[in-house]
């Protein structure tokens, strides 16, 4: 594999989807990211899934590709040491478990620190590891409500109670992503690895940029999309120069407006702007969302028609840069996931592997990483320590 973070190895106890969207970004840069499971494995392999569907799930199989999986009980004495010994050979650790799960295994930031000083230490929980609430459990969903995100949806809807897209996980998966790539500059400074705490609550709120201009400032950011005749169209009419506003109404259709005394100016249209907006709307709604598209970009507007998410995966735009990747799964079959979106010049990184079963790099990776031997493996194997290829897969 290739990428700027090829060499740096990368423990990753992570489950659900905060955790696992960090390290699938790592993985797309070319770390070596091991996920570390047990029991029956991570819970989000078969999430949102029908209960007769005894395979891995797309949200499962799209944030855990390039990873390698193997099976560990921490909780064993021999499990426990094995898992020393691979901190001591790996730059990065992740754990999104709830506050105080890994101190009770003997195995928190301090313990690791002694073992390898060089250790980068992620976590994340709901609300971080201080104030009132950092034993609170908490998800995408109830973060979105109590940071505002969930509300922000409903009001710019106008829809009370409706279901809106989290995106705590992936906020705060990004966000500590980004604090794992600075701690890694500063360990080429300093030879010392530290922790990395993010909060869910705190991250989602970091993209919250627009609504906290509109609570402080009381002013809203940006209009609605407007009605097509075959859909949604988004589009900000500028402070365009007369030129530009004569030939944007003209080829919508209405040359006449550009002679109107409420928008012959830049001054008169940003005075009479909800009327700049309602007639362009009115035009706009006996278009295509396509028709409508073609004279805003040939003018250099920003706009763009509102596409579904199937719409979306299809444009022609993403397919000539390609955006999607199909990956073979060996439970799943073809499955189209994003590829990596961060694209370098000299390094890119690529998907190389899809989401690895349970399991599936035991051998590898103990005997590759630590030198077991294939007795060594067998005896941890019988133990339980290690599982083989889709143990604790129970259904």
């Amino acid at each position: 594999m290739s990428g700027p973070l090829t060499g740096v190895r990368v423990l990753d106890l992570t489950h659900v989807l905060n955790g696992p969207f960090c390290t699938l970004i790592l993985a797309h840069m070319g770390a070596e990211v091991v996920k570390v499971e047990y029991g029956e494995g991570d819970r989000f392999r078969h999430i949102w899934m029908p209960a007769d569907v005894k395979r891995d799930g797309y949200e499962f199989i799209a944030t855990n590709s390039n990873k390698k999986g193997i099976v560990l009980d921490m909780k064993k004495a021999e499990g426990k040491k094995l898992f020393v010994d691979l901190i001591k050979k790996s730059d990065v650790v992740v754990e999104n478990f709830s506050a105080g799960t890994m101190e009770r295994l003997g195995l928190g930031y301090e313990a690791l620190r002694d073992i390898n000083p060089r250790i980068i230490y992620a976590c994340s929980r709901g609300f971080g590891e201080t104030g009132p609430y950092k034993h609170v459990r908490a998800n995408a969903a109830t973060i979105s409500a109590i940071a505002g995100w969930a509300h922000e949806g409903m009001r710019l809807s106008k829809t009370p109670g409706a279901k809106t897209p989290s995106l705590g996980d992936e906020t705060a998966g990004a966000s500590m992503c980004m604090g794992i790539l600075a701690a890694l500059y500063n360990r080429e400074k300093t030879g010392k690895g530290q922790k990395i705490e993010v909060s869910m609550h705190e991250a989602i709120l970091g993209f919250m940029v627009s609504s906290l201009h509109t609570h402080f400032e009381h002013q809203e950011v940006g209009p609605a999309p407007k009605r097509c005749n075959d859909g949604y169209y988004y589009y900000h009419v500028p402070d365009m120069t007369d030129e530009a506003w004569a030939r944007l109404t003209a080829e919508l259709g209405d040359g006449s407006l550009a002679k109107d005394p409420r928008f012959l100016t830049i001054r008169d249209r940003q005075r009479n702007y909800a009327a700049v907006e309602a007639s362009i709307a009115d035009l706009v709604s006996r278009k295509s969302r396509q028709e409508v598209w073609g004279v805003m970009s040939s003018l250099g507007l920003a706009s763009g028609p509102v596409l579904t998410v199937g719409e979306s995966v299809e444009d022609e735009h993403l397919k000539a840069r390609g955006a999607f990747v199909e990956i073979d799964h060996p439970e799943a079959g073809k499955v189209k996931v994003l590829a990596p979106w961060v694209r370098f010049s000299d390094t890119p990184g690529s998907i190389t592997s899809p989401a690895p079963l349970m399991g599936q790099h035991n051998r590898e990776v103990f005997g590759r990483v630590l030198g077991l031997t294939t007795e060594e493996i067998d005896t941890l194997e019988k133990k339980q320590v290690i599982g083989s290829v889709g143990s604790g897969a129970q259904f």
